[in-house]
């Protein structure tokens, strides 16, 4: 399964205003461990991490374990100050990186 993320938050929003963010990230969060079939085992492969820039700054940091389930979501807010791209940066087990980004224009 390839990685998609489906980024989901305003386009514009006024200075100071509250700015709720939504991210479903398809991904099957694999904790590994399972028979391969070949006398072998799956390694885990899981998104360990979730960091979110904006302005300079992270704003919202998801670590991850094995009990997140599979295509995992999640919402929170942040304030905003200025016209800026947001970064989305997943890692996963492996070393891995996905980077997506979404740009709010603070009108």
């Amino acid at each position: 399964m390839p990685f998609n993320a489906r980024i989901t938050m305003p386009a514009e929003a006024k200075p100071g205003e509250i700015v709720e963010i939504r991210v479903l990230t398809r991904h099957p969060m694999d904790r590994g461990g399972q028979s391969d079939g070949k006398g072998g085992t799956v390694p885990r492969k899981i998104l360990n991490r979730l960091t979110v820039t904006y302005a300079g700054e992270q704003i919202f940091r998801f670590d991850m374990h094995t009990g997140v389930a599979a295509n995992p979501f999640v919402s929170f807010t942040t304030r905003a100050v200025e016209t800026g791209d947001i970064t989305f940066e997943w890692r996963e087990d492996g070393g891995e990186t996905y980077t997506r980004m979404a740009r709010l224009v603070v009108t």
